[in-house]
């Protein structure tokens, strides 16, 4: 039993523990640098947020309308699955539970 810790002796510090890694310094500078700028930032008008919004919009591809059919019909079955699975579950554990929490 030689690798069990041993509790300290008294007057003794306790060991001290498996040191975590600190963040490398570039990535906390990063961090810090990026939380003063986003701070710093004034607040944008609202014309200028939908404008920006509208030019990300245009950017985006959107699926035709067979894919966009297909993956909501995988979402709605996979919704109804899993609903079917978990009032299942629910049934059953109501009866093999009842008893137990039944007032006598």
């Amino acid at each position: 039993m030689a690798d069990t810790p041993q509790p300290p002796k008294k007057g003794q510090p306790a060991p001290a523990g498996p040191k975590k890694a600190a963040p490398a310094g570039g990535r906390m500078d990063d961090i810090q640098k990026r939380a003063q700028t986003m701070a710093s930032r004034k607040p944008v008008a609202p014309g200028t947020f939908f404008k920006e919004a509208w030019v990300e919009l245009k950017k985006t591809t959107w699926p035709d309308r067979n894919t966009l059919t297909k993956s909501t019909t995988v979402v709605l079955a996979l919704v109804v699955a899993v609903a079917i699975w978990v009032g299942g579950l629910d049934a059953i554990l109501s009866r093999l539970l009842h008893p137990l929490f039944a007032p006598h």
